[in-house]
């Protein structure tokens, strides 16, 4: 199959401009053939939401256990949780839905 050079140009370039965007870790969302998802996920900031639960140890990590929802979170910050272990809290912060993470910002002990 015969590639008009300036075509052929177009396509080494943009294959190397991509090879080099993945050497970076920089996602290449300039490309059409990238999935919308992923665009939208390397430029998505995760929003801040509200869990209520009770802290309680999953081996030696502290997690924010849901009985509502029968879910679990893992916490980033292992220091504050385990101030309150087996406690009922309140923690604000963004969901890691890949890792199942909650990044906390704040955590407090529930109203009662």
């Amino acid at each position: 199959m015969l590639v008009p050079l300036a075509l052929s140009f177009s396509l080494a370039a943009a294959e190397s401009l991509s090879a080099q965007a993945l050497l970076r870790r920089e996602p290449a969302t300039n490309f059409s053939w990238f999935a919308p998802h992923d665009r939208a996920q390397a430029n998505d900031q995760s929003p801040i939401h509200t869990f209520n639960g009770t802290v309680t140890k999953n081996g030696d990590q502290f997690v924010l256990s849901d009985a509502k929802t029968q879910k679990w979170y893992q916490l980033d910050d292992q220091n504050a949780a385990s101030k309150f272990e087996g406690k009922n809290v309140t923690v604000t912060g963004t969901l890691d839905v890949i890792k199942n993470i909650i990044r906390i910002q704040s955590i407090a002990e529930a109203a009662a």
